[in-house]
């Protein structure tokens, strides 16, 4: 063996460990944290009032997100745009003492979005509460979405901290209604 073949041969053995170094890293995991306020209006609505949440978020603050995979929650969400953005979330949280669903979605929201001029949008809900009994907001009364005037809220590629009421959610018999609720995502790809 000549001695231009063997200076090969430690080249050639390093060369699987060489695409080692030129991976992606690994995207980061979403999370969330949600409250909000399912309410019994009157006659109309067969659940009682009752809060569910996600880690610990309000209008005025953002305490702490759950990461997906984390005490029993599943979040997976995109939140795309630059000046207007689209928000698509599907959370759920599954322990011993609840069974949650949640699914937003959340077209053409800017960061000027105020109650007064609020962004559309759309959910489906379902608790233990609701006996897992999906309620949907309507296209006749979509749920408002906006950010609160002199507070940290807001959105941007990826992630964004919101309010928001929809005024009328029904499982085609009952309608009922969630009240000043309160949204959280972060790590969101596209």
């Amino acid at each position: 063996m000549s001695l231009a073949r063997l200076g090969f041969v430690p080249v050639l053995g390093l060369l699987p460990l060489l695409g080692f170094g030129c991976s992606d890293p690994a995207p980061p995991t979403p999370r969330a944290a949600y409250s909000l306020n399912f309410v019994k209006p009157g006659a109309s609505c067969n659940v009682g009032n009752h809060l569910e949440v996600l880690g610990e978020v309000s209008a005025a603050r953002r305490l702490r997100m759950v990461a997906d995979g984390d005490e029993g929650a599943t979040v997976d969400c995109t939140v795309t745009g630059s000046g207007t953005f689209d928000v698509s979330a599907t959370m759920a949280l599954r322990s011993s003492t609840a069974a949650t669903d949640v699914r937003i979605k959340i077209v053409d929201i800017t960061p000027a979005a105020t109650k007064e001029m609020p962004a559309s949008g759309s959910i489906i809900f379902s608790s233990a509460k609701t006996s897992g009994t999906a309620f949907t907001s309507t296209s006749d009364e979509q749920c408002q979405f906006w950010f609160d005037a002199d507070s940290e809220q807001g959105v941007d590629a990826g992630k964004i901290w919101v309010v928001f009421e929809c005024p009328s959610v029904t499982d085609g018999q009952y309608t009922c209604e969630i009240t000043r609720g309160a949204l959280a995502l972060d790590s969101c790809g596209s």
